[in-house]
């Protein structure tokens, strides 16, 4: 599908982006420090880029099928049972991230009035990674269950 591949390339731009930005920072602050000078909002701004990197990721991991894998249970059943096992934890992942997205969603929503400490960033910033991601991953587990209905246990079509 051409539109998963567009947001899995426009995911990873954005993924080398705050990467980039999360090295300049850091290293930003450790040459500040040194020189004895402690840069303010570095650090927050650190913590930041880290946020959206680990949820963006782990959305980007569902596309590239990276995801945590529990092999060793579905090797124990036949292999006519595993694409129902498969569906079944297909539905429990989109559950679970149907959850993740209202409560990332209200907590959002309730962080809206709040700032960071240094540089009076709205913690809506911080907190909205969670829905954001849970989107993402959503729309990749269900495009995959479209493309691949049946994998074996290494993300492989049977």
């Amino acid at each position: 599908m051409k539109l998963r591949k567009i947001i899995a390339g426009f995911l990873t731009v954005v993924v080398v982006i705050i990467m980039t930005l999360l090295t300049g920072t850091v290293l930003l602050q450790v040459i500040t420090r040194a020189v004895g000078y402690s840069m303010p909002g570095t650090e927050e701004f650190s913590r930041l880029m880290i946020v959206w990197l680990t949820f963006l990721g782990s959305s980007l991991a569902f596309y590239e099928k990276m995801h945590l894998a529990v092999t060793f249970f579905v090797r124990r059943f036949k292999e006519e049972r595993r694409k129902y096992l498969q569906a079944a934890v297909n539905i429990l992942i989109v559950i679970f991230y149907l959850i993740v997205i209202y409560y990332g969603f209200k907590l959002s929503m309730t962080a809206m009035g709040s700032t960071s400490s240094t540089l009076q960033i709205p913690m809506t910033a911080f907190y909205s990674a969670i829905p954001v991601s849970g989107i993402f991953a959503i729309f990749f587990i269900v495009t995959d269950i479209y493309e691949n209905p049946v994998e074996n246990e290494e993300g492989a079509a049977l």
